[in-house]
């Protein structure tokens, strides 16, 4: 008996496999036709749910819940967390495009508009870091054909524009 009800209990959990690292990868591309830039954030979908629903004062949320209140909640929790700054201190949010699940990921889009010139502007990244204290944030710009990475963990939470 005792071996059904714990195998009831197993199939009935939503298990997966936990990761021992919590990272996002954010991939910003500049676009030379619309001097914007493009924005692709890669993050663990389990880490994504627990942060919306603790962002969400606990409500549980679910990637694959409908729209209307996953996207929403997204984009709120991601203009709090990432931005562009100028050096007048004028913030330039992503415009949200939506969000694509692959296996344990989620990838959310998104597009800053006016962005041909950049210098002395500051990244501000701090997807997840309230929620795990080893969370790392590794970003890729090319811009316009250079590549840099800037890495944002618990010491680092804003970064120079490096072109």
């Amino acid at each position: 008996m005792l071996r059904i009800l714990l195998i009831f209990c197993f199939l009935n959990t939503n298990w997966s496999p936990k990761h021992d690292f919590h990272t996002s990868l954010t991939e910003i591309n500049f676009n030379p036709k619309t001097s914007s830039l493009e924005l692709s954030v890669r993050v663990f979908t389990d880490d994504l749910e627990l942060t919306l629903t603790n962002f969400n004062k606990g409500k549980l949320i679910k990637i694959e819940d409908p729209e209307a209140i996953v996207d929403p909640l997204i984009e709120q929790y991601i203009r709090k967390n990432l931005a562009l700054i100028s050096p007048e201190k004028e913030v330039k949010f992503g415009k949200f495009y939506g969000k694509e699940k692959e296996a344990d990921a989620t990838w959310i889009y998104l597009e800053i508009f006016d962005c041909k010139q950049l210098k002395n502007f500051t990244l501000y990244n701090t997807i997840m870091q309230e929620m795990f204290e080893d969370q790392t944030n590794l970003v890729n710009i090319i811009y316009p054909s250079q590549k840099k990475t800037i890495v944002f963990d618990s010491e680092t939470k804003v970064s120079t524009w490096p072109f």
